[in-house]
Parts: structure tokens; sequence; C-alpha cells
């Protein structure tokens, strides 16, 4: 692991929300921002949402009423994975369902090393009286975010197994482009959901098809157990398998 360079912390530190950022101070390193941000941050590309971290649901409640009890127009929905603050120039979702002691814990549960970068509020401060921003992230996190690589890290957190895939259809689409050793890694990650019990399910459901549409149908149901809101058109090739003929 390595710390993100001064100009890019700096960058980082002014795009947050000042609301969020008076947040980071008060509750200090138990709240780290990871992940996404950061990377669209240094990268230069659309922001669209800020992800947070804390070693406890309690605290990321505690931290995310916090900022709406000082804000003015701030409301907070909570969801079976995050507490997400809206009324903020960007929605912010202060994450529950994976809780870390450490920002370096939270970061090696990403699943790219685009995606492996954190920054906190320290402890100490600098001769100045000012707050020290700590940072982390991969050692490969600059040279693969300047190739526009997706290296793919098999972490070993739980998570829905298709989450990686429709990631890899999302950073395509903005010209990130994944080596073949790491995509057949995440195919195998979501493969692995695919059990005898599941195809036997499907071809009772829809009985006449192939053992391959059999699959492709429990992948597609994986795939849209992540997201049930994903766009059809990105699966509009299978239309066809749909109604058996």
């Amino acid at each position: 692991m390595q710390k993100l360079l001064e100009e890019d912390r700096y960058w980082v530190r002014r795009r947050l929300p000042n609301s969020l950022w008076k947040a980071m101070l008060e509750f200090k390193s138990k709240v780290f921002v990871a992940g996404g941000f950061i990377r669209a941050c240094i990268a230069r590309e659309e922001v669209n949402d800020i992800d947070l971290f804390a070693p406890s649901k309690e605290l990321a409640g505690e931290a995310s009423r916090w900022i709406v009890s000082r804000g003015t127009g701030l409301s907070l929905v909570e969801t079976d994975n995050a507490f997400t603050i809206l009324g903020l120039s960007l929605p912010v979702q202060f994450i529950h369902r994976w809780t870390f002691k450490t920002a370096e814990e939270a970061i090696a549960s990403f699943d790219f090393t685009i995606a492996r970068a954190a920054m906190w509020v320290g402890t100490e401060k600098d001769k100045q009286n000012h707050a020290i921003i700590e940072t982390v992230c991969d050692d490969r996190f600059y040279s693969d975010l300047a190739a526009k690589r997706l290296v793919y890290c098999s972490p070993a957190r739980i998570e829905e197994l298709g989450g990686s895939m429709l990631r890899v259809q999302k950073f395509y689409q903005r010209g990130y482009r994944i080596p073949l050793d790491s995509l057949a890694a995440v195919i195998a990650r979501i493969a692995s959901g695919v059990d005898e019990d599941r195809i036997e399910a499907s071809l009772r459901e829809l009985p006449g098809r192939t053992r391959e549409q059999q699959v492709a149908r429990v992948l597609e149901g994986l795939l849209r157990e992540v997201d049930p809101a994903i766009d059809i058109e990105a699966f509009a090739e299978k239309i066809s398998l749909r109604s058996p003929k």
C-alpha cells in the first residue's frame, strides 16, 4: 500500500461537500471516504456519489444523523446497504452492509485496483494546528488508473456474485479495458453461483431449453439480483431466450 499524491489529496478534499468534510473532522479516523469518488476525482471523471465507511453500523448511523442535523433541507434514507443523505451536492452513502476497522481493511475488500483508495482525517495535527489528511491506495492504483486498466483482486468479502461483472460493463462504457486473466476471474466469481439446483429449477420453470440457455438464465438472474432496475437494453440479445419456441 502507498499514499495518494499530495496534489490528488488536495483535489479530492476540494471536491468534498463542506458538511461532509466537517463530519470527517468530527469523527476523524473513525469515518473514511473510499472507492469510486476518489477514483473519479483523480481521473477527472463525472462523480455520481460518495461512499463512506465506518467501523460499525451504529457509528455510520451516528455520523449520518450528525450531518443531517446540521444542514438545511437534508434527509436521511436507510436501506439494507447504507444510510443515504439526500440534499447535498451529491448523494452521500454511509455504507453499513460492510463495516471495517481501518481504511486499509476496507480497500482490501474492493474488487478492482482502480477503486482501492481511501482518505480520512487523522488524529494528529500539523505545526499550524491543522488536521492532517491521511490517505492510502493500492500499489497499482496509479498505474492501472492511468492505463484505464481493470485489474480484478478477487476480494474475500461476501458480495453479490454478479456485482463485479456489472462494474466491468460500466467501466467499459467509460473506456476502461480488462486483461484476460482478470476477466476470467470475474467470470469465475459469478459462475460459482451457477449450481445444479438453480439450473434444475430453471428447467422446471421453463422446460425445453438447452443447458446453455438454462445457465444463461441463471446468470442473468444473478446479475439482476445486484441491480433489479438494470437497463434491459443491455441484455437485449437475450430476449430470444425468454420464451422457448
